[in-house]
């Protein structure tokens, strides 16, 4: 098959599917995937990368995902430039899209191409949806009003003035793949043969420069809030303050925006990055304490890592909502302290009821060939 795959240039969104497109590759299909200038490197090291543009990359700051008076422009102008490269390509046999790529679905629909969806953040029905049940942002009408009248424009230019500019937010597809196993999907029972749920196809390890420090002696504990959520300064003093009072180890991912000093009195014992060696820490983590992003999430159970998850948004509530009711982690409830963080991680860590439930779940995440079941539902997907 010749495979175009249309992602957003986002970490939790590009980094959890690239071993299922490098195992169909290894298969002998053709594959290409979108990749702007953040990720190319990423992507073309693997398989083909089409390169393109996005205004995503542009952004100063991380926009406020609650705020679609800012994010709805954002996906607009992405959506054009994403367009504007596929429809550049070859065409291909099928379009295979990452559920927030609006080109790839687009794209699907004006040249008539099969399309499989695929879900890094939890999959939507007709009963369960993030949007509903876990709602997080705020508009008024007149911001709407504005974006799907200039949806509309859009449409109109590439051929689709019959399309509702209220379906650029359509998430109905025949085939669907979600990156992560049916039973962490709420609700998971209710949907259909049209989704097929597979082990996570989990990135190798980086073998990065910091894996000598992270194989040091002690309990480690990994603390991220990802790539948009990070200028917390509260929130990650008290994780390192918290970690100090154990006498633990802590690799702490705080973004680009806050520096050592903003976080006060830093012992020997924590490393801080802009950015973590993920897999390389994970492997050497006893605890990750995160924002409860799907993929980092998946991530650290995969390396049968428990979870202590402080959610920013609807999503991330949803993770912390499954991940304790399967009993694998705990949610970091306000106020966010020294002393709470070093509790929760102490009985976190000493739960070995919770380590047994984390190393059976472990069993259902890890694969000897990461990707091998994704690479299976598509090609099923697509005889």
């Amino acid at each position: 098959m010749k495979v175009l795959y249309a992602s957003i240039p986002a970490w939790g969104h590009v980094l959890p599917v690239l071993p299922g497109l490098v195992e169909l590759r290894d298969r002998g299909h053709e594959v290409r995937m979108l990749a702007s200038a953040s990720f190319e490197r990423e992507v073309a090291c693997r398989v083909d990368a089409v390169a393109y543009h996005s205004p995503m990359d542009d952004l100063d700051v991380p926009v406020d995902l609650a705020d679609m008076g800012a994010v709805l422009p954002t996906l607009l102008a992405e959506a054009r430039s994403a367009f504007a490269a596929l429809t550049a390509q070859e065409r291909p046999d099928v379009v295979v899209a990452d559920v927030l790529s609006m080109a790839g679905w687009l794209y699907a629909q004006a040249v008539g191409l099969p399309l499989v969806r695929v879900w890094p953040v939890f999959a939507s029905n007709s009963e369960f949806s993030l949007h509903t049940d876990y709602a997080s942002r705020h508009d008024d009408d007149r911001s709407t009003g504005a974006f799907f009248g200039a949806v509309a424009q859009f449409l109109a230019e590439v051929g689709l003035g019959s399309v509702p500019p209220e379906r650029f937010f359509d998430n109905e597809a025949d085939h669907n793949i979600g990156l992560y196993p049916r039973e962490l999907q709420p609700r998971g029972d209710t949907f259909d043969d049209r989704f097929s749920f597979v082990r996570p196809c989990i990135r190798p390890p980086e073998e990065s420069e910091d894996l000598a420090w992270l194989r040091g002696d002690g309990p480690l504990a990994a603390v991220s809030l990802g790539t948009v959520f990070t200028d917390n300064k509260a929130f990650f003093r008290s994780c390192v303050a918290g970690v100090d009072r154990l006498g633990w180890r802590a690799a702490v991912a705080v973004g680009p925006t806050l520096t050592r000093a903003d976080l006060g009195p830093v012992s020997e014992r924590v490393v801080l990055r802009l950015r973590l060696p993920m897999i390389d820490t994970l492997r050497h983590a006893t605890v990750l304490v995160s924002h409860g992003g799907l993929t980092s999430t998946v991530e650290a159970l995969a390396q049968g890592v428990p979870v202590v998850i402080a959610p920013q948004i609807g999503e991330q509530r949803a993770v912390a909502d499954q991940v304790e009711a399967l009993g694998v982690g705990v949610r970091l409830r306000e106020p966010v302290t020294p002393e709470s963080v070093a509790e929760q991680l102490r009985a976190v860590a000493a739960d070995q009821e919770m380590a047994a439930r984390v190393a059976d779940l472990r069993t259902r995440l890890v694969d000897d060939r990461p990707g091998a079941e994704f690479a299976d539902a598509l090609e099923e997907a697509v005889p």
